[in-house]
């Protein structure tokens, strides 16, 4: 009986200890899961699980060419190389590294910097956008850590072709970098990733898939511009020989349908590649045909001429005495025509040999408040509303600001500072019957499946003239192409109608000695303009040429008569002048 008790006793204590035992265990699994439990449940899940990205790809952007499209901008899926540190046993880390760096042409201490530097993650990029060589190489390598992940990269096929519209995109994480189309669409072009999620075994080889789990990618919306491939190269071969020719520092060049608004062409010289968009200067990667305001000249007569005509100011048949070449105004200093000495002309004849004292009595006509409002009427100082980031307002001063010089002066385009798409769509509004437009790059936005998210509109802004002094307008001005100083834009078989402007470059004390801007503005066929184009050369070398005329006209003809075959006008030219007069 005494055996007994004694092991009924030790059965108690064991039974006690076990009892204890458990109910420690069960507290500290308490503790656990309502302390640690999710940071435990995630490490295991780390560990069992491998959530791997699928990058949607970025939406592409297209030129216009003809009636269909041509890419602009597109993506490419490239291999880029990445390192796993967690996999990578630290006494393995240094012959890892050289190994992958031979294959990368990379120093091994630059990679192994890399892996030790990020060795409590489990993902670090070694390098990117790798050639399909140095992948299979490093493969082959078979260093558990070391991974290839396919990744999308940006071309653009036509290198520099609409390089300063199209931009480039913003580096990932900072909006403010970046530029053009890339930049102001990079929401919509921006695709959405997705990842797919597979259980692995205790050396990360991937076993089974979990479908819930997985996550599908979006791919980024289709731009398509008005931009035309073929108008385009036109454009920037007559933009880069102008610039070559008269060694000038810049150019630009804009070329749009008068009756849209559409942008078919713009350029700006010198330029630079998207696809390595790193390596050129700011300047060259500027679209100054939006960003850079310049002082027209003579390129604003039609401008002020047209409103003054329609104010019934005066007429085109208006005779007024120019001086015989030099005009001398009370508390308004001197304005001379240059060494041409013209009597009495007629307003339709003093836009088509542009002489500057006729537009000074103009201006005198009209008075500043006029004056103003017309400059504010043709947008001029103001920001068209492009579809393009960065966009400069350009300077119309406040009319208090103005006084007795600003009178005669402005007429003639001093006194103000316009940028190139603001002076070619007040062209444009001259010659499509009087209604100044609002401009734009895009022609439609399309989601990866093909359907309709956006579709521009034709936008008039304001009317600005009649049809009927619109028509007047573009009849002196395509005289100035026959009989003026438009003479060198004049076309074999097609008319054409234009404008001329030699502006001095002002500077901080007044206007620079030897420095001007020349720029052809002009556009056909006259009876029903297709496109309206301006070239614009900046600081041209004197020597060789300064003259709108001259740097200017003839470009603007080769890129207005391609433009003519290309859209398939019919010659409506006839043998001797311009009947229209």
């Amino acid at each position: 009986m005494q055996v007994d008790r004694i092991g009924a006793w030790k059965f108690a204590v064991i039974f006690t200890v076990l009892i204890l035992s458990l109910g420690g265990l069960g507290a500290r699994h308490f503790m656990l899961v309502r302390k640690d439990g999710q940071r435990l449940t995630d490490l295991a899940r780390r560990h069992q699980q491998m959530t791997i990205r699928e990058a949607g790809r970025p939406g592409n952007i297209y030129f216009a060419s003809g009636k269909s499209y041509m890419p602009a901008a597109v993506s490419r899926q490239t291999p880029s190389c990445f390192a796993d540190p967690g996999e990578i046993p630290l006494q393995k880390v240094a012959q890892v590294a050289a190994d992958v760096a031979r294959v990368l042409d990379m120093s091994a201490q630059e990679v192994e910097k890399k892996i030790l530097d990020r060795s409590q993650t489990r993902f670090v990029w070694l390098q990117r956008h790798i050639t399909a060589r140095q992948a299979q190489e490093l493969r082959a390598l078979g260093h558990r850590g070391i991974g290839i992940q396919h990744e999308w990269r940006r071309e653009y096929p036509g290198r520099e072709l609409g390089s300063t519209v199209l931009g480039f995109p913003p580096a990932p994480g900072n909006p403010n970098t970046g530029a053009g189309v890339e930049k102001i669409f990079s929401d919509l072009l921006e695709p959405r990733d997705g990842k797919r999620v597979t259980l692995t075994d205790a050396s990360r080889r991937q076993l089974t898939a979990l479908d819930h789990l997985r996550e599908l990618p979006m791919d980024g919306a289709n731009i398509l511009l008005y931009l035309d491939a073929t108008i385009q190269e036109a454009l920037e071969r007559a933009v880069q020989a102008a610039l070559e020719r008269y060694e000038a520092q810049w150019a630009v060049g804009v070329v749009v349908d008068p009756h849209t608004g559409a942008i078919l062409g713009m350029t700006s010289y010198p330029t630079f590649n998207p696809q390595e968009y790193w390596s050129a200067p700011a300047e060259n990667r500027t679209n100054r045909a939006i960003t850079f305001p310049y002082e027209p000249g003579s390129v604003a007569k039609p401008i002020f001429t047209a409103a003054a005509v329609d104010a019934g100011t005066v007429t085109y048949e208006t005779k007024i005495f120019c001086e015989n070449g030099v005009y001398v105004m009370p508390r308004a200093g001197r304005v001379s025509d240059h060494g041409q000495h013209y009597g009495w002309l007629t307003v339709h004849d003093g836009l088509r040999v542009s002489s500057n004292i006729l537009m000074a009595k103009i201006g005198q006509m009209m008075g500043n408040e006029n004056l103003h409002a017309t400059a504010m009427r043709f947008g001029l100082g103001q920001k068209t509303g492009v579809d393009l980031p960065g966009e400069e307002a350009g300077i119309i001063r406040p009319l208090h600001k103005w006084n007795t010089y600003s009178t005669p002066r402005v007429p003639f385009g001093q006194e103000m500072a316009v940028t190139a798409l603001q002076m070619t769509m007040a062209f444009a509004a001259l010659a499509n019957g009087g209604e100044l437009l609002e401009p734009h790059v895009v022609d439609r936005i399309l989601d990866a499946n093909g359907a309709l998210i956006w579709q521009s509109q034709r936008s008039v802004v304001r009317r600005v003239v009649s049809p009927n002094v619109s028509a007047q307008t573009l009849a002196a001005l395509a005289d100035a192409v026959e009989n003026g100083t438009g003479t060198r834009a004049k076309m074999a078989r097609w008319t054409a109608f234009g404008k001329t402007g030699t502006a001095q470059v002002p500077g901080p004390g007044g206007y620079e000695p030897g420095a001007y801007t020349g720029t052809y503005v002009g556009g056909a066929p006259v009876s029903n303009p297709r496109v309206v184009c301006l070239i614009s050369v900046h600081r041209p070398r004197r020597s060789l040429g300064y003259y709108g005329g001259t740097v200017a006209a003839p470009y603007v003809k080769d890129v207005i008569e391609r433009a003519m075959v290309y859209y398939d006008i019919p010659p409506d030219r006839r043998t001797g002048s311009f009947a229209g007069r």
